[in-house]
């Protein structure tokens, strides 16, 4: 099967990776000139880790496996401890804390050079009975089987076959970003995580001495975008060791990242073409899945498309059924811990419990549902 993915981030090469390996013939499409190498760290939980491998990608030996998740408040007092090494023989896959473009880079040297396209900003999308063309501003087009939108919160593919504007904002921005450090924490394996009533930070050791750091504060459009100078006025006085930490970096270490959602519509695409990721369900980051989200997307498309032939379009409402509830549910923890910041991640205490229910790597692997290579029940035979 001829494959166009739109979108060589974290979900387009997530989703090459696995129907290359499946023999499809897979091209990935890429508006800018390189890989986006942009980001700071990217925390990949039990069922991200569990969908790479399944995708063919192995992480830890380039990332920092976590053993615990710490928070606290401005005060200092310890509100819960997670032990994500219990997390880690429970679910069955670690938790690990890896740069983007470290991950991207490893993702993308696992695929034939002949998959990715630069340069190739879509415009606009063709569905026919007999396959689907994509158009890009360069005045070329391409023509494949399926269609595979993963190209972001303002994703082409999304108004093209759904219509409607890109995802809203939330109120609340990070900045963030990823940097050298000396500080303890950085030498670690323990995430810190430290919130106030209207503002929340967190650190994590990414490996080699790497530290993602993020600062999380009321924001909305026409706001001024803060400095560093802005952020250790607003943080003075925070437990040990936020003053060290925006004492060593500067303003070009700092990135500025908006929160957005989107609304999670009931179908994800047309009889040839679906979304997966932040493209269908962008959400803030307040609970750090995201991208794990988007790997579970990749996952199970995969699973789906795995025997693929003759009318495709049952199979992909299918895999959009099986995997909006679960989407949906993290989108609206996302939100409502964005919008509670004094309670950081408070549905995450029991974290096991809270990751298995809404993982569908998790719940359908453990259940002997899909095996490793093997595809889902047919859900789509029933349609």
């Amino acid at each position: 099967m001829r494959v166009l993915v739109i979108g060589a981030g974290v979900g387009g090469l997530a989703i090459a990776n696995g129907l290359v390996a499946q023999g499809h013939e897979v091209r990935v499409f890429e508006h800018a000139d390189t890989l986006r190498t942009t980001g700071a760290g990217i925390t990949v939980w039990s069922n991200g880790t569990a969908a790479l491998r399944d995708l063919g990608i192995d992480i830890e030996p380039v990332g920092r496996r976590l053993n615990s998740l710490r928070a606290l408040t401005d005060t200092g007092r310890l509100l819960w401890e997670a032990d994500l090494r219990e997390v880690t023989e429970r679910l069955g896959s670690p938790t690990v804390q890896i740069a983007r473009r470290t991950l991207i880079a490893e993702m993308a040297a696992a695929l034939p050079p002949e998959v990715l396209h630069f340069g190739k900003r879509c415009v606009s999308v063709t569905e026919r009975p007999d396959g689907v063309t994509v158009a890009f501003a360069d005045g070329s087009s391409a023509t494949g089987d399926l269609l595979v939108g993963a190209d972001g919160q303002r994703s082409v593919v999304r108004r093209e076959v759904l219509g409607g504007g890109p995802a809203k904002p939330t109120g609340w921005a990070s900045w963030q970003g990823l940097t050298r450090s000396d500080l303890p924490v950085a030498r670690g394996h323990r995430t810190l995580n430290i919130a106030g009533r209207n503002a929340h930070c967190g650190l994590i050791p990414t490996g080699g001495g790497l530290l993602h750091w993020w600062f999380d504060m009321p924001w909305k459009e026409g706001d001024p975008v803060l400095t560093v100078a802005d952020l250790r006025a607003a943080f003075r006085g925070w437990p040990d060791p936020v003053e060290e930490l925006l004492a060593s970096v500067t303003d070009d270490d700092l990135g500025f990242f908006p929160h957005v959602r989107h609304k999670v519509p009931q179908v994800w695409g047309g009889p040839r073409s679906t979304l997966l990721g932040d493209a269908v369900h962008a959400m803030p980051p307040a609970v750090a899945q995201a991208a794990n989200q988007t790997l579970e997307d990749a996952w199970l498309l995969t699973q789906y498309l795995a025997d693929a032939d003759g009318d495709l379009a049952p199979r992909l409402r299918a895999y959009e059924q099986e995997r909006r509830p679960r989407a949906l549910k993290v989108s609206r923890t996302a939100a409502l811990t964005s919008a509670q910041r004094s309670t950081p991640l408070q549905r995450l205490a029991k974290f096991p419990g809270w990751l298995a229910t809404r993982s569908q790597v998790v719940s359908l692997r453990s259940g002997s549902n899909v095996l490793r290579g093997a595809a889902p029940r047919p859900a789509y035979q029933a349609a």
